[in-house]
């Protein structure tokens, strides 16, 4: 008679053993948030005092009292009037001048183009500033009196000698003062033939007198006080090589020009001359 088989018994897990494994995961979890807390207490602390410490050393010491402010600029403003437009004075701390703020006061003067600013310590603050210069009259009523403009297209007040600047004419605008930026694409090619101009140092060879941009496609320019040319809205130092290159030719024939007409990109460049 086979021996009986012994029946395996069964184990039943009560589901109580598993309480002590969830308050361990708990506790841990506590402990962890703790001693993140504590870590954020300690470096917010740590943060706090050097930079009271920072303070003492810097911002509240007496050694760096402001006492001598360097301005300089490259135009018509005075240091004295910069100074004034600054809201600077001497007795504050070196350290408690803010840049960012500073800077914007002065560009804010509509003949300032930029700043430049720098502390020598102990006592010193230097600000180099860059004057904005004209490049051209506008004439932006038949009214009013005329506005200055730089290469940035920033209108600035007339000046004695501005009045010798070539003049912009055919505008459509309201309202501009100094200090007003012009982003007219007509305005922007008779600034960008401007400098194209100085780039290729060709001011002994062609002088601009008035700029006409009231159509859409081209700008008609005044030249030598002849030579009337129509230029298209890009590709200023190319078509002023063109034009040297016209005028030069013309001058060799013994021919005096009254248009030009640069707009077409063929080989021929379209030309009338004087009768």
């Amino acid at each position: 008679m086979a021996a009986k088989r012994r029946k395996t018994p069964k184990r039943y897990y009560s589901k109580t053993k598993t309480r002590p494994a969830k308050k361990t995961v708990l506790r841990r979890t506590v402990v962890v948030l703790l001693l993140g807390v504590t870590a954020a207490v300690l470096l917010a602390g740590l943060f706090i005092g050097l930079k009271y410490a920072g303070s003492l050393f810097f911002s509240r010491n007496s050694r760096f009292e402001l006492k001598t402010i360097n301005i300089t600029t490259d135009g018509r403003l005075l240091p004295a009037q910069l100074q004034e437009y600054a809201g600077l004075q001497t007795g504050t701390n070196l350290f408690c001048v803010d840049f960012n703020q500073l800077r914007t006061r002065l560009e804010e003067v509509p003949l300032v183009e930029s700043v430049a600013i720098s502390r020598q310590l102990p006592d010193t603050l230097t600000i180099n500033v860059v004057e904005r210069v004209p490049r051209a009259q506008i004439k932006w009523n038949r009214r009013a009196l005329p506005f200055l403009l730089d290469r940035s297209g920033v209108v600035l007040p007339m000046t004695q000698s501005g009045a010798s600047l070539p003049l912009i004419e055919g505008l459509k605008l309201d309202g501009i003062r100094p200090g007003s930026r012009i982003e007219q694409s007509g305005i922007r090619q008779c600034l960008d033939i401007l400098t194209a101009a100085d780039q290729l140092s060709l001011g002994s060879q062609l002088a601009f007198n008035r700029f006409d941009v009231r159509y859409p496609d081209f700008v008609t320019v005044l030249v030598n006080g002849e030579t009337t040319v129509r230029f298209p809205q890009h590709s200023a130092v190319e078509k002023l090589v063109r034009l040297v290159s016209t005028l030069q030719i013309a001058k060799e024939r013994g021919e005096r020009l009254k248009t030009i007409d640069l707009v077409p990109d063929g080989r021929n460049v379209p030309t009338v001359p004087y009768e």
